[in-house]
């Protein structure tokens, strides 16, 4: 399957282990054993953060009975809870994990109520007093929520989208940050967009599917072993960026992941090329607008 991860910042997002995540409706792996043991495989390949959340249907169980290992090769958990699961929400998905503590908690989607809230610091600081996690967060979409997460005192963490055609938001926080802060950006594939995926969604306009041509033909160009390897690579090499999160479903698809982490660094010229697909301002690129017909 490749090589291990070793020092890597890349990280393993399980949203994409609840049936029909994405696009292009991959499947969910068939039975349980097929998730744990692709948890398993991440592991064994030198994965040390995982994301997840209550809304990720069993998954937190699933980490629960990797919970030894977990532990013994000190693997990162950041867990997600909403608003309304709030109360006695982590204690809860400490036990589903099987974990005494984890090492960031994050106010799932928040918003600008959420976060101009001053309660939500106050909440988090008895968490941290008990040992219950070590870095409070907050996972956001767009520009001006993320730009309000970084300016909060209390958050250690922030959780946003970035991928070579929606950078923005990552451009927006990146000077803003404050010491020790961590910067972990999810949807680097967007959604499967950046993927061979793309290829069976009806709908995508000419543009758009120039766009998306145009960036395999560098893909392979550079060596890479397709768009996805080097959109997962371009996540990596983004200054500011401490963590970025890959959503697998299946082995070939973590095998994709572990290749791009392996590659060496993008240079500049590179970097500075794929600049040029910035498609922030399009709602194709940002799921929170996402214009794409239902698949």
């Amino acid at each position: 399957m490749g090589g291990v991860v070793a020092e890597s910042r890349l990280g393993l997002g399980t949203a994409t282990f609840i049936a029909g995540y994405g696009l292009g409706q991959v499947p969910l792996p068939a039975k349980p054993d097929d998730r744990l043991d692709l948890l398993r495989a991440a592991l064994d390949a030198g994965i040390r953060y995982v994301d997840t959340s209550p809304d990720y249907g069993d998954v937190e169980r699933l980490l629960g009975c990797l919970a030894p290992e977990v532990a013994r090769r000190q693997v990162r958990v950041c867990v997600k809870i909403t608003a309304a699961q709030w109360a006695g929400g982590l204690e809860a998905s400490l036990g589903r994990l099987g974990l005494p503590a984890v090492d960031s908690l994050m106010l799932h989607s928040s918003t600008a109520v959420h976060l101009e809230d001053g309660r939500i610091g106050e909440d988090f600081a008895p968490l941290k007093a008990r040992g219950l996690i070590r870095r409070a967060g907050a996972s956001t979409y767009g520009e001006d929520d993320a730009v309000l997460a970084v300016a909060q005192p209390w958050c250690d963490a922030v959780q946003i989208e970035h991928s070579i055609l929606n950078p923005a938001v990552v451009a927006a926080v990146a000077s803003r940050k404050h010491a020790g802060q961590e910067l972990v950006v999810r949807s680097v594939l967007c959604k499967g967009l950046l993927t061979p995926r793309r290829h069976y969604l009806p709908g995508l306009e000419a543009d758009v599917v120039e766009a998306l041509d145009r960036l395999e033909n560098l893909a392979l160009a550079w060596g890479c072993g397709g768009l996805a390897e080097l959109a997962i690579r371009f996540a990596l090499d983004t200054p500011a960026v401490e963590v970025v999160l890959i959503g697998v479903a299946t082995r070939t698809e973590l095998a994709t992941a572990l290749a791009a982490a392996a590659r060496p660094p993008l240079a500049r010229d590179q970097m500075r090329a794929l600049a040029g697909f910035d498609r922030s301002a399009s709602a194709w690129t940002n799921s929170p607008r996402w214009v794409i017909p239902e698949f």
